[in-house]
C-alpha cells in the first residue's frame, strides 16, 4: 500500500513541478513584457530628453534673439523711439536718450510733441503723424529736437507702424543730420566763398586745364570763365619769367605739396602786374594729384605801398629831405670812404633861431611852412653832391664830403655856414605874416671830432648849441672846451632828476621896498638849488636845463605852493599890504589847465590871490597871445597881481600894455645899472614911468645895488625897488629879521 501513496505523491509533485513551471513561463513572459515596456518607456524617457533639450535649445535661441534685438535697438547709431496710440512713449533706446539728455523714467509715458522744438518743427511733426494715423504716404519730415539743457539737434524721422500685444504702436527712428546740414553749410559756404572771394580763384585738372575760375579771377585778369576753360594758365604769362623759374615752381610743387610766391602776369588787355599766388594740389584716396588749385591776389598796390613805404622810411614827409634814418646811412658811407682815402667829412648841425616863437605865436601850420621854405634855402645853398637833411623839429644836417685836409674842411664849412646864415637870415612870407629866422651851425670835422657817426653828430650838436648860445645866427666849430661844457651838461641833467625826486630844492625871498613911504611892499620868492652831488648851482644854469628837460613844470607849481605857505604865515605875522611874487616857467604859461592848478594851490594852502603876484615876461605872453590873455584875466579874477618882468627888453611892449591886464611893470636892470651916470638909461626910466603913470600901472626897478640909483629913482618918482641895496634873497626867517632890521632903520634922506 506504501508504493501508489509514493506514485500520488510524486505525482502530485509532478504536477505541482508542471504548475510551477507554467508559473516560470507566464512569469518569464510577464517579465520579458515588462522589460519590453521597460525599454519603450526608456526610449520614450530618450525623446522626451531629447525634445527637452530642443525647446531649451529654442528657448535659448529665442533669449539670445530677444537678447540680439535688445542690444541692437538699444546700441543702435540712431534714436529709436515706440509710441502708442497716443503718441506717448513706451519704449526708448540709449541713443535717444543721450541725444534728449534724459533719463528713461522722463521720457516713458510722456507724448513725444513734448520733446519736439516749439516752433515750425512742432507743426510738421504733428502734420507727420496725422498722415502716418491715415495711412497717407510723404516725405519724411527733418525736424529739431530740444534736450533739457537746450541743446538743438536737427533729425530727419522715419515711421513704421507696428502691432504691440493687439495693440497699434508707431516705431520712431530719428536721424541726427546736424552733420549733414554742416556738410551742406560748408558747400554752400565753400561756394560763396568761391564766388564772392576777392582773391582770384582757379581750378585745373591734373593736366594743368582750366576747370573753372571765379568772378575774381575775372575782375583781375579780365577773362570770363568761357575764354580760359579747357586752357591752361599759361595764358597769363607776362614774359618776364624765364623757363626756370615756372621749372622751379613744378618741382617745388612736386616736392613740398605747394608753392607760394611772387609771380608777374599778364591781363587780357595786355597790362603787366605782380600778383602773389598759391598753388595747392587736390588728392584722391590713394594720394594721386585730381586737381591743382590756384588762389592769387593782385598786389599792384602792395607794391605801390612799400614803395611809399621805403619813402617813408628814409625821408621827412614835411620837407622831402632825407630823414635821420638816412642821414646816418650816408653819413656813414662818406666816413668809410674819407678813411679808405684818406678825406675828410664836414657835418653842419643847423637849428633854426625863432622857430618856437612862430610855431607858437602863429600855430603850427605857420611852422611846417617855415620848415618847408627853410629846407629849399638850405638846399639851395649847397652842391648837388652834397646831402642835408632834416632830423626832426627844426634840426637840419649837412654833410660835405671828399674834403682833402681838415684846414680845406674848415674853409668850406665857413663858406657854406655863411651862405646857410645868409639865406636863413632873409625874412620868410609865410601867409600875410613877414617873420625873420636865421639858424645857429655847429661844425664838426671827421676824423679829428669824431670817428665813429655818434662822435661826430653829437660834437657837431655840441657845436651848435654854442653857436646858438652866442646869440645865435651864426657859426661854431667843435672843441675840446665845448665837449667840457656838454659834459657839464649832461652831469646837471642826471643830478637835476635826482633833485627833483629827493625834493633839494629850496626858495629864497627878495624883499621889495617902497622907499619914499619907508615900507615893504612884499618879496620875490626865487628858487635855489644845493645839489647833493654838485654843491650850489646857480639859478641862471640850472632852471634853462630844467625848462629843457621839461621839469620845471612840476618844480614850479612847488615853488607856488612854497609862496602861498609863506604868504599866509607872514600876513599871520601882521606883514599888511604884503604880496608874495612868483615866476611861471613858459611850460606852465602854455598849460590851458594851469588855472584850475592855480585855483587848487590856493585852496589847499588857504592863502587868498590878493597875497600874490604873477610876474611874466613878453616872451611868455607873445607865444600864444589867446591863451595868455585868458590865462591872465582868470588870475586877475583870483586876485592875482599880474607884472610884466623885465619891461623894456622885448619887442612889443606898448602893445602888451594895451591888450593885457597888467598891474605892475618892472623895470629892467639893464636900464637901472647905469643910473645916475648915462643921461639916455634916465630918459628911458623917466619915458617909462610917465608912461606907467597915465596908464594907471605901478612900477617897480629891479638890479638896485647902490644909494645912488636909488635917490635917481626916487627922483623920476618910482619908489618901490628891488636889489641888492635893499637886501639880497634870504630865507623866509631871515626875511622876518631883516623886515624888524629896515623897519628900525631911518629912511633915505629926501624919501
Amino acid at each position: 500500500m506504501a508504493e501508489p501513496d509514493d506514485r500520488l505523491e510524486r505525482h502530485a509533485l509532478f504536477r505541482d513541478l508542471e504548475a510551477c513551471r507554467g508559473r516560470v513561463e507566464e512569469l518569464e513572459t510577464e517579465l520579458e513584457q515588462r522589460e519590453d515596456l521597460l525599454e519603450d518607456l526608456s526610449l520614450h524617457q530618450e525623446e522626451l530628453r531629447t525634445q527637452n533639450d530642443e525647446l531649451r535649445r529654442a528657448h535659448g535661441e529665442l533669449d539670445a534673439l530677444q537678447q540680439r534685438y535688445k542690444d541692437l535697438f538699444d546700441l543702435a547709431p540712431v534714436a529709436h523711439f515706440v509710441l502708442d496710440a497716443t503718441g506717448a512713449v513706451t519704449e526708448v533706446n540709449l541713443r535717444a536718450l543721450k541725444l534728449l539728455g534724459l533719463d528713461r523714467s522722463k521720457i516713458l509715458r510722456h507724448p513725444f510733441r513734448l520733446f519736439v522744438r516749439e516752433n515750425a518743427s512742432r507743426h510738421l511733426f504733428e502734420a507727420f503723424m496725422q498722415r502716418l494715423r491715415r495711412g497717407e504716404a510723404g516725405a519724411d519730415p527733418e525736424i529739431e529736437l530740444q534736450s533739457r539743457d537746450g541743446r538743438v539737434t536737427p533729425v530727419q524721422l522715419t515711421a513704421q507702424p507696428c502691432h504691440d500685444d493687439a495693440n497699434t504702436c508707431i516705431r520712431l527712428s530719428a536721424v541726427d543730420i546736424a552733420d549733414r546740414r554742416r556738410a551742406d553749410e560748408h558747400h554752400r559756404l565753400a561756394a560763396t566763398v568761391f564766388e564772392e572771394s576777392n582773391e582770384g580763384i582757379v581750378i585745373t585738372d591734373r593736366t594743368g586745364a582750366i576747370l573753372r575760375v571765379n568772378q575774381a579771377f575775372t575782375i583781375v585778369t579780365g577773362y570770363q570763365e568761357d575764354e580760359v576753360r579747357g586752357r591752361t594758365p599759361a595764358i597769363l604769362a607776362s614774359g618776364r619769367h624765364d623757363p626756370t623759374f615756372y621749372q622751379d615752381m613744378w618741382q617745388r610743387l612736386r616736392e613740398h605739396g605747394g608753392w607760394r610766391g611772387e609771380i608777374w602776369n599778364q591781363r587780357k588787355n595786355g597790362e603787366i602786374y605782380p600778383e602773389w599766388l598759391g598753388i595747392s594740389p587736390v588728392r584722391d584716396p590713394e594720394g594721386e594729384v585730381v586737381y591743382y588749385v590756384g588762389i592769387f591776389s593782385d598786389i599792384t598796390e602792395k607794391k605801390r605801398a612799400e614803395v611809399d613805404l621805403e619813402h617813408f622810411a628814409h625821408f621827412d614827409q614835411l620837407t622831402g629831405l632825407p630823414n635821420r634814418v638816412l642821414f646816418q646811412d650816408r653819413l656813414k658811407q662818406a666816413m668809410v670812404r674819407a678813411g679808405r682815402n684818406e678825406r675828410h667829412v664836414v657835418l653842419l648841425f643847423l637849428d633854426l633861431d625863432r622857430f618856437k616863437a612862430v610855431n607858437d605865436t602863429l600855430g603850427h601850420q605857420a611852422g611846417d611852412l617855415l620848415l618847408q621854405r627853410a629846407a629849399g634855402r638850405i638846399q639851395r645853398s649847397l652842391r648837388s653832391v652834397d646831402t642835408v637833411s632834416r632830423l626832426g623839429g627844426d634840426e637840419f644836417t649837412v654833410i660835405v664830403g671828399d674834403i682833402e685836409s681838415r684846414s680845406q674842411g674848415a674853409e668850406v664849412a665857413a663858406h657854406i655856414a655863411d651862405k646857410i646864415a645868409g639865406a636863413l637870415g632873409r625874412p620868410f612870407r609865410l601867409g600875410n605874416q613877414e617873420v625873420a629866422s636865421g639858424a645857429s651851425i655847429g661844425i664838426a670835422i671827421h676824423p679829428e671830432d669824431g670817428a665813429t657817426v655818434s662822435d661826430l653828430i653829437k660834437h657837431a650838436d655840441t657845436a651848435m648849441y654854442a653857436a646858438k648860445a652866442n646869440g645865435g645866427n651864426g657859426c661854431a666849430f667843435f672843441s675840446a672846451e665845448m665837449t667840457a661844457s656838454a659834459a657839464r651838461r649832461l652831469e646837471l641833467e642826471a643830478a637835476l632828476r635826482h633833485a627833483v625826486r629827493r625834493r633839494e630844492f629850496r626858495v629864497e625871498f627878495q624883499p621889495q621896498v617902497d622907499a619914499v613911504r619907508h615900507r615893504i611892499t612884499g618879496a620875490e620868492v626865487l628858487l635855489r638849488w644845493e645839489s647833493a652831488a654838485l654843491g650850489g648851482v646857480a639859478p641862471d644854469e640850472f632852471i634853462p636845463v630844467l625848462e629843457d628837460m621839461g621839469l620845471m613844470t612840476e618844480v614850479g607849481w612847488w615853488v607856488l605852493r612854497q609862496a602861498c605857505e609863506e604868504a599866509l604865515h607872514w600876513h599871520r605875522q601882521g606883514f599888511d599890504a604884503f604880496r608874495v611874487a612868483f615866476n611861471f616857467s613858459p611850460r606852465q604859461f602854455r598849460d590851458p589847465e594851469c588855472l584850475e592848478q592855480m585855483r587848487h594851490i590856493l585852496a589847499e594852502s588857504q592863502a587868498l590871490g590878493e597875497w600874490l603876484t604873477l610876474e611874466v615876461t613878453e616872451h611868455h605872453m607873445m607865444q600864444n597871445q589867446e591863451l595868455s590873455l585868458d590865462i591872465l584875466r582868470g588870475v586877475r579874477r583870483m586876485g592875482i597881481r599880474v607884472a610884466l618882468d623885465d619891461f623894456g627888453t622885448g619887442h612889443s611892449s606898448l602893445s602888451l600894455l594895451k591888450r593885457f591886464p597888467i598891474d605892475e611893470l618892472k623895470i629892467d636892470r639893464g636900464f637901472v645899472q647905469d643910473l645916475p651916470r648915462d643921461e639916455d638909461d634916465a630918459i628911458i626910466v623917466s619915458t617909462i614911468i610917465l608912461m606907467a603913470r597915465n596908464l594907471g600901472i605901478d612900477i617897480v626897478a629891479e638890479g638896485v645895488e647902490d644909494e645912488q640909483q636909488a635917490r635917481q629913482l626916487i627922483e623920476l618918482q618910482c619908489p618901490v625897488m628891488q636889489g641888492y641895496h635893499w637886501g639880497r634873497p634870504m630865507s623866509s626867517g631871515a626875511l622876518e629879521a631883516w623886515r624888524r632890521g629896515f623897519l628900525s632903520r631911518s629912511p633915505l634922506p629926501g624919501g
